[in-house]
This record gives structure tokens, C-alpha cells and sequence, in this order.
């Protein structure tokens, strides 16, 4: 096993950043939503192929980087900003930094989740990506734009990816930090170059009517910031709040107040990292009147509270 690989081992075992297996108490509420990668100087990581056969309920989150996360086996479903998208072996979701997502996979014994994940810092493949004009644009294509799609489907290119990731993940130690980084351009490309065989990115878009939950997450990012409750939420869909909680359980295995919390807790984030603003001028501004509720709240999701945070934050530049 060579250098690079004991390195990924090790930082799936750290306590406060293992994203790749993270362990997660469901029953505490969403612990956590922004989860850094501790990247520990190197511009890409990528893990081995993982397989869950456990309850995998996922969780609202968010990283300052890019995430692919290529589903190998698996059904269920991934929300990237408020689109629901149906989750199936081949398929390559790309969340962009600090965009919220959540994944929930339907797991068992005789249909296990299967995936891998990579982390990678996309301005530090400017230069390197640059004599590849067609692959340059892509990666900026989906890492920036806002009109991106978050799921492509790669069925077809899923065996040839798996090889490229096994040779990734089992290659002879780099004999310097150059050629280390020339191996992961090599590995971001050959992603690119599947995702550009497989077809244009618009071409995968889904053109289907928006379901319940996503017209409720529509409004709620239309909402967020008033004094909002499942209540209103349910009657703007005309439906009662009782089914759409059902409903939105059922399409996205999470809860609707979960969401929402999801929601207001992000956007607090950026206003504590961006502005001078106050704790109780921001707590009013994601919609909580209430300023202690908006403590209590940050730091159930947070785990610190919100000037902690901005310190943080500010501190680590993230």
C-alpha cells in the first residue's frame, strides 16, 4: 500500500473531518452542516470505494470545495440546492462549494450503497487544466454556473471509471509533489473525459414537473428569512401538513423542518463570515425573531456557537 493511501486511511479515522465515513447520531438532529476537508496541503483526495449496508438516512451539509460523489450501487435519492434527484448505480453527482446537499440512500443487506467520493479544490486546476481548453471549460462549467446540473449520468463509462479509480488509489508512490499533482490531473480528467463521452451536461437534464418537495423547498428559499412554519409552507402547496411532511419524508428520507433549519443555518453562516452584522441582526434576518432560539438552533448545527463560529471562520478564512 503506498504513502498516499495510509494518508487517506488515516484521514478517514479523524474525528472532527472524516467525511468520507463520518460517523453521525440521526437521533440528535443534523449535527454539523458545515463539514471543512482537511485537504492537509495536497489540491485533490480521493477515497475507496465504500460500501454501506446500514441504515443511511444522510444528513444537510455543506463543504468550502467540490465534492463528486459516483453512486457504484444504490437507490434513493440526493437534494442538491432544491432539486430532488433520483439516485442509480452510473450516476455522478457534483456539488458545488458551499452548496447544501443531502443524500439518502435505501439500504440493505441485498441492496447496498456503494460509492466514491472526491474532494478537490477547482481553482488550483486552473493552470494545470489549461492545455485542455474543451476539459477546462467543462470543469468550469460545472463547478461555477449556476444553471449546472448536479446529476450526469455515466452508466455507460462506470466500468472504466472504477478501473481509473483502482489504479488511482493502488499506483506506485510519487517520487516528488510534482508528480503527485500531475496524477491528479490525470485522475480529474479522466472524470471530465467520461462526463464528455457520455454526452453534453445539458443534454442529462431532467425536464420533468417539480415534485412536492421541490416546489416546497422553492418556496422555502423564496421564504426563509420570515417568521415561516410547516404551516404556511403546506398552505402555499394547498396541501395539508400533515401529508406534506409525509411526502417530503418519503421523496427526500429527511424532514421538512429539518430543511428549513438547513436553510436559515447557511445562510447565517455566510452573513457571520461576509458582514459586521450582529448575532441579533442576522438571528432576524434568516428569520428568527427570536434571538436565543437562534443560538440554540446554530449551535445544535453548528456545534459552536455563532460568534465562535465567526472567529473560526474568519480565522481559517473558510
Amino acid at each position: 500500500m503506498n504513502f498516499f493511501h495510509i494518508k487517506v486511511r488515516l484521514f478517514h479515522r479523524l474525528p472532527a473531518a472524516s467525511v468520507f465515513h463520518r460517523n453521525f447520531d440521526y437521533n440528535r438532529g443534523m449535527n454539523y452542516l458545515f463539514e471543512p476537508v482537511a485537504f492537509h496541503g495536497k489540491p485533490l483526495l480521493l477515497g475507496s470505494p465504500t460500501r454501506t449496508t446500514d441504515v443511511f438516512a444522510g444528513f444537510y451539509h455543506w463543504h468550502p470545495c467540490c465534492e463528486l460523489l459516483l453512486v457504484h450501487e444504490g437507490t434513493g435519492s440526493v437534494i442538491v440546492g432544491q432539486k430532488t434527484y433520483e439516485m442509480k448505480p452510473g450516476r455522478l453527482f457534483i456539488f458545488q462549494p458551499n452548496q447544501l446537499h443531502k443524500v439518502f440512500a435505501s439500504v440493505s443487506e441485498e441492496t447496498p450503497y456503494v460509492r466514491t467520493i472526491m474532494f478537490f479544490q477547482p481553482h488550483m486546476f486552473e493552470q494545470a487544466l489549461r492545455p485542455f481548453p474543451s476539459r477546462h471549460a467543462l470543469l468550469d462549467r460545472l463547478w461555477r454556473s449556476g444553471e449546472g446540473e448536479s446529476a450526469i449520468d455515466l452508466h455507460g463509462e462506470l466500468s472504466y471509471l472504477e478501473h481509473i479509480i483502482d489504479r488511482y488509489n493502488n499506483r506506485p508512490f510519487a517520487s516528488n509533489p510534482v508528480a503527485e499533482e500531475e496524477d491528479m490531473t490525470m485522475l480529474l480528467l479522466h472524470y471530465l473525459e467520461a462526463v464528455a463521452f457520455q454526452g453534453s451536461v445539458a443534454e442529462t437534464a431532467e425536464y420533468r414537473p417539480f415534485t412536492y418537495s421541490e416546489q416546497a423547498m422553492q418556496w422555502i428559499e423564496e421564504h426563509y428569512a420570515e417568521d415561516i412554519g410547516l404551516e404556511h409552507i403546506a398552505e402555499a402547496l394547498h396541501l395539508s401538513k400533515f401529508y406534506l411532511s409525509r411526502l417530503f419524508r418519503r421523496e427526500t428520507g429527511g424532514s421538512l423542518s429539518d430543511y428549513l433549519i438547513a436553510r436559515r443555518i447557511k445562510q447565517a453562516c455566510r452573513l457571520l463570515h461576509t458582514t459586521q452584522y450582529s448575532v441579533e441582526h442576522i438571528s432576524a434576518e434568516v428569520g428568527y425573531p427570536n434571538v436565543s432560539y437562534f443560538i440554540r438552533s446554530f449551535k445544535t448545527a453548528m456545534g459552536t456557537t455563532p460568534l465562535q463560529y465567526r472567529a473560526a471562520a474568519r480565522k481559517t478564512g473558510q
